[in-house]
């Protein structure tokens, strides 16, 4: 058994969704060089390990920005909440995904929570938000993470430690009835701890042959060894009742507990801080077809469990780590989809402090990841500085990352419309 594959150009972006582009067949004369895609930047309540200070909806920049992929340049303002009339004062945007002639958007607003919602946001008037999806069960008390999207068009967003789906419509798809689609409340097994306290991503697997819908991948985060997971749930979700609707996981004993290696020419400790580890803060899926063993990579981005670990002198701490994803079977099992064999493939942390956010565009394999603008600092907020984007090219190969720095500088700048970086989204 194998994947469905098509004869198109997919692209992976960060909220999970694959931008499908398709055309005419070009000429021996035409041009090759295809449009650069565009960098959404959303600015909102955004997560960088539990031992990092960041922004809070009230001083984050509450805006989307687009910046070119080619240069870096700044592009403008997409849509600005602190103006929007749609939204109340409090209201940040977490994921968006990119539908070609409009986008939808993710929002979180802890004070309004009728704010809590998913809107149509034409590309032609940004400032008109229509709402997508606002059933008042799906968008509960808890803070809305990141979004992904299914081949039939469903949605699926996380939400602290739940995930919610709806379908093409914006209607709410419950589990059992009444339950979010993947609840990870009061569910000790390899997927969740029965205390889960945060599921800052999920992303969408494409379907197994023979199959209508893909699996959900996700990252768990939190303060000990044992919390920070990465993992997938089956097709058909989760729900309060069974750990069987786990497909498979880095195991019980948390990511840590996995030996890491250095990847390409790399040195340095590849153990962690005894009883927390590292937080994993962020991921990218990246299939890998045939004739790849493995079905895919995940590209996982690390950062500070406590306070006080500020390198990676003793331990690993802050980097990316590339995960070998594999799906052997789609029967209800715990080792349906397996995650082996991280790699360490950046781990300067002068370059990538308290990551939040990470994407890739496989038009060119470039990588984007979010960082601290404040290197060296556990509090973020101190001197108001945005958050920077570092731009790498991947060698999946190697596997290894390379920094793309013009002037050995950040390819895009900390800077008022960055704090801090809760997506970011390729587009057109």
């Amino acid at each position: 058994m194998g994947r469905n594959l098509t004869q198109k150009m997919v692209i992976t972006t960060m909220t999970g969704m694959a931008l499908i582009l398709t055309g005419c067949p070009k000429k021996a004369t035409d041009a090759s060089v295809a449009t650069p895609l565009t960098l959404y930047v959303s600015s909102g309540q955004c997560y960088s390990g539990s031992g990092i200070t960041t922004y809070l909806p009230a001083t984050a920049s509450r805006a989307v920005t687009k910046w070119s992929t080619t240069n870096g340049a700044s592009q403008g303002i997409f849509t600005d909440l602190n103006v929007a009339s749609s939204v109340s004062v409090g209201a940040v945007p977490q994921a968006l995904i990119d539908k070609g002639d409009y986008v939808l958007m993710l929002t979180e607003n802890a004070t309004t929570t009728g704010d809590r919602k998913i809107w149509k946001i034409n590309k032609n008037d940004p400032n008109t938000y229509i709402s997508y999806a606002n059933d008042p069960l799906a968008f509960t008390a808890t803070v809305m993470r990141s979004m992904t999207q299914d081949v039939d068009g469903s949605i699926i967003f996380s939400k602290t430690t739940a995930a919610e789906r709806m379908n093409s419509i914006g209607a709410r798809i419950v589990k059992g009835g009444v339950n979010p689609w993947i609840n990870s409340t009061g569910i000790a097994g390899n997927c969740f701890t029965a205390a889960a306290t945060l599921i800052p991503k999920v992303q969408s697997m494409a379907p197994f042959t023979g199959t209508s819908l893909g699996k959900t991948l996700y990252i768990h985060a939190g303060t000990t060894l044992a919390t920070n997971r990465i993992g997938a749930i089956q097709r058909t979700g989760m729900t309060t009742a069974t750990a069987a609707d786990c497909a498979g996981s880095n195991g019980a004993a948390g990511v840590s507990a996995t030996p890491h290696i250095n990847g390409g020419t790399l040195t340095g400790p590849v153990g962690f801080l005894a009883v927390n580890g590292a937080s994993i803060t962020n991921f990218v899926y990246i299939p890998t077809p045939a004739p790849a063993t493995t079905t895919g990579k995940m590209l996982v981005t690390y950062s500070a469990a406590v306070a006080t670990a500020f390198d990676n002198n003793t331990n690993f701490n802050y980097g990316i780590v590339m995960w070998d994803v594999t799906e052997n079977t789609d029967l209800v099992a715990a080792t349906s989809v397996t995650f082996a064999n991280p790699t360490i493939i950046w781990r300067d942390e002068t370059i990538v402090w308290a990551p939040s956010a990470i994407t890739y565009d496989a038009t060119d394999n470039s990588v984007y990841v979010a960082v601290g603008g404040d290197i060296g600092a556990v509090n973020q907020t101190t001197k108001n500085y945005g958050y920077n984007i570092e731009k790498f090219t991947l060698d999946l190969a190697t596997p290894k990352l390379t920094r793309v720095a013009p002037s050995n500088q950040p390819f895009i700048k900390g800077n008022a419309y960055t704090k801090c970086i809760s997506d970011l989204t390729l587009g057109l």
